[in-house]
Order: C-alpha cells, then structure tokens, then sequence
C-alpha cells in the first residue's frame, strides 16, 4: 500500500505542478501533508517535516549566501568579460545562442555545484534571451541536462556518493566512465544545435552588430542598416507569422526603453555597482572559494557565507551600499530558500512514512530473474525515474546497495553497477527534489511546470545516450 500511496503523491504532485493548477511551493507542502494523513500517520507529520528541514537547512543556507555572494559579483562586473565573449559568440543568431548555453553551463559547471553554474549561465544569457523573444524553457533545459551530464564529475556528488556506498575509489568509477560521459555531452551539445535551429526557423536570424545599452534606450542594428532583417534558414527575407514576429522584436528594441532596460540591465557597462579596479581581486577570491569548496576545507555554507561577507564588505563598504546590495538580490533568496524548505516536507514525508523505502524494494523485486547477468544495463535504466523522484543520497546509500548485492550474485562488478548508477544525473538535475532547479527556473523567470514538460524528455534522451554509448565501449 505505502508504494502505491507514493506512487501516487508523486504523480499527483507532477500533474498538478505542469498543469499549473498549484504553484511548487504549495504543492509540495500540502501534497505530502495530505498523503501524510492518508497513510495514516498524520500525527507524525510536524517530526517527519522538521527531520527534512534539518536534513536540507545547510543546502538552503548555502543557497542563500550563495546567491548573494554570485550577485554581488555579478554586479561589480567579475563576469562581464564572459559574457562579452559569449555576445561576440552568439550575436543574434538563436542557434548560436543555445550552442553557447550548453557550453557555457559546461565550462561552469567544472566548480561541481549546480547553483553556481545556473546562476553564473542564467545571468549571461537570459538577456539573450529576453531580447530576441527567445524561449526560456530552452534556455533551462540546455543548462540543466549539461549540468546533468557534468555533475557526475568526482566532486560532484553523485560519484563520490557511489564510492562510498560500496566502498569504492572515485577514480575507479570515474574515469572507466569518461568516453560515455563526453558522447552524452556531446549529445547535449547537437541538442542544443537543433533547438537552436528550430528557434531560428521560430523567430528568424538577426545579424548584431551593436548594441549599445543607454538608461532609456537600446539600438538593435542589422546586417542591412537600421532594421533588422530576418533571413530564416540562411535565406532571404520572407513575409510570415515568424518575420512579424521578429519585426516586433525589432521594433520593441528600438521604442521599449523599459523593456531595454530591464532586459539588458545586466550587462550595463556603466551600472553604479562596477568595481573595476576591485577585479583581480574579485576574481582571485572566488577562485580560492571554489578551490576551497572542491578541497573541502570548510563545508560550503559557511564558505558562502564568509565569501558573500567577504565580498560585501570590500566592494560595497557603506553600510547603504550593502543594504542596497542584499536587497537587489532578496527577491532570489526568498523564492529559493521557500521551495527548499518546502521540497524539505516532501522528503520528509516520504521518507519518514517508509515510502521510498517500499518504492524501491518494489522496483528492485520487479526485477526478472533472467535480467540478473544484465543487472549493469538494469541499474542505468533505474537510475532515471529513482533518481528523478528520490534525493541522490536516498538512491546511493538505499537503493545502490541493494542493486549491486544483486549484481554481484550474478557475477556483475560493484565497479559496474557504480558506473551505471551515474547514468540518470541529467535528469536528476530537473528532479523537483533538486534545490539548484529552483535557482534556475526562478533567475530564468520560467514556471517549473513548464520546465518539466520541456525538459524532461531531452534530458531522458541524453541518459540513454550515456546507457548506449557505455554498453558500446563495454563500461557497463
């Protein structure tokens, strides 16, 4: 019964979340209270919440500061030159501006923490984005299954909770595992080419060749002069739904002052908040940040909160300044911090009343008997949905240990089904249980329902991929 009643409340969350009947934080508050109270265990619902609470108060901590401290250098300007890089780049091109999404949420996401690279990416393309009318969704599924696929790196998590689960070396499973990982990357980036392509048929191709950002007006030039000119699929131009479409665009750059502004506000050269002179020194703590948080000398919420008072406290020394400072990022923090702490009712939820324990068992007896030789290919295609609807520590320290004790009654390796386990991650990083996804959604301005739908059946794609290229070279 209980892996029925679980079943279900993850269903029936997922359905009322992506048809937008309740917004996140409410469905996944009062969802698991209910089922809660179905099982029959409602007494216990304050002890099973506040045993999650506890359980994810450090992650929502550390996204807290976290967020401050990659605000505050957002706006002194540390990732102004990445961001001049990507422009040049991508110019107006749609295509090229996905293209440039997946690589630089992969060149980001090497810290090993997917708060920071959603953040560090949404902040450099989301006025892309915004501008050329683009779709957001785009935007976060290319960044979240990139993410996915790079989040299996050795301090990312998700191995070195497999090597520690089975006793294991990090290396051991890693690096047998490099040439499925890079197909999968890969595949996100010619992913990324063809939702590019097909944004580019959607909106047509714009040629930028300056943009100048002004208090009250941004200039969109055109390869043909003043206007903007729409060539789809390379061609000329054409009249049509998408040429109007861009026309509007066109238009909407030259004559919507606020909408400039607010679209590129940040990549102003000459907002208030640059430090220029501060840079080097910007630059060299966040590289001791990240180098500390990747040799753990401190856990990452105090190292976040001792960078964001580090940070506020050298670039903004007024007192007014900081407060200015917290206060332009409050929105961010709020809206994070709220759905970690709702996400901590659900797993609360789920794991106090036994759910997810029974979830599993059942999933691992469904296993046919004949499968067991294969149990490799078997734990890689589990890993997609427990991964998805379980937290990364529920799955490798309760599931992971049983799958490789059947395994290994059946000849198959620790190291194989370790391998294996690493194949759902670009889900996972789209699973609502994952704090970071509500960074990205929320800094994208896309509601998570939408995201799901989007997102999910790429970054499923990108899993198999993974699977297939690992049975190809013989790693699992």
């Amino acid at each position: 019964m209980l892996t029925i009643l679980g079943f279900a409340m993850i269903a029936t969350f997922l359905v009322l979340i992506m048809m937008k009947k309740m917004s996140p934080i409410a469905a996944l508050v009062l969802i698991p209270a209910l089922f809660c109270v179905i099982v029959g265990k409602g007494a216990h619902l304050g002890d099973y919440v506040l045993e999650g609470v506890g359980q994810l108060a450090p992650t929502a901590a550390m996204l807290m500061f976290a967020i401050v401290y990659f605000g505050v250098m957002i706006d002194v300007g540390l990732f102004d030159p990445i961001v001049r890089a990507i422009l040049r780049f991508c110019k107006a091109d749609p295509m090229r501006i996905v293209v440039g999404t997946a690589v630089l949420a992969a060149i980001v996401s090497l810290d090993g923490d997917g708060s920071t690279t959603f953040m560090i990416t949404v902040s450099a393309m989301y006025p892309l984005y915004k501008r050329l009318k683009m779709s957001l969704v785009v935007l976060t599924g290319v960044a979240a299954t990139a993410n996915g696929v790079m989040n299996t790196l050795p301090w990312g998590g998700p191995t070195a909770r497999a090597a520690s689960a089975l006793k294991l070396d990090a290396a051991d499973i890693f690096v047998p595992m490099i040439p499925a990982l890079a197909v999968g990357l890969l595949f996100v980036f010619v992913l990324a080419y063809v939702l590019g392509r097909r944004e580019r048929t959607r909106l047509g191709y714009l040629s930028l060749d300056e943009v100048l950002v002004t208090e009250n007006e941004t200039v969109l030039v055109g390869a043909g002069g003043a206007d903007a000119t729409r060539t789809p699929g390379g061609g000329s131009p054409g009249a049509g739904e998408g040429e109007q479409a861009t026309g509007k665009a066109a238009h909407d750059a030259a004559d919507d002052g606020d909408t400039a502004d607010e679209t590129f506000q940040g990549l102003d050269p000459h907002r208030e908040t640059l430090r220029p002179r501060l840079y080097w020194f910007n630059a060299g703590l966040t590289v001791a940040l990240l180098t500390a948080m990747i040799m753990e000398l401190l856990p990452i919420p105090v190292l976040f909160l001792i960078g964001a008072a580090l940070a506020l406290t050298v670039n903004f020394p007024k007192m007014t300044e900081q407060k200015a400072r917290i206060a332009a990022h409050a929105d961010n923090v709020l809206n994070v911090s709220g759905m970690v702490f709702a996400a901590a009712v659900f797993t609360g939820v789920l794991t106090g009343t036994g759910m997810v324990e029974h979830m599993a068992d059942w999933l691992v007896g469904a296993i046919p008997e004949g499968m067991g030789p294969h149990m490799g290919i078997v734990t890689g295609v589990l890993s997609l949905p427990l991964t998805y609807f379980m937290s990364n520590d529920g799955f490798y320290f309760g599931v992971l240990p049983v799958l490789a004790e059947a395994g290994s009654a059946h000849g198959v390796s620790s190291l194989e089904i370790a391998r294996a386990s690493l194949v759902g991650q670009p889900l996972h990083m789209s699973s609502p249980l994952v704090p970071a996804v509500y960074v990205l959604v929320g800094m994208a301005k896309v509601e998570f329902g939408d995201h799901t739908k989007f997102t999910v059946k790429w970054a499923a794609l990108t899993c198999l991929v993974v699977l297939g290229a690992g049975i190809l070279f013989g790693i699992i």
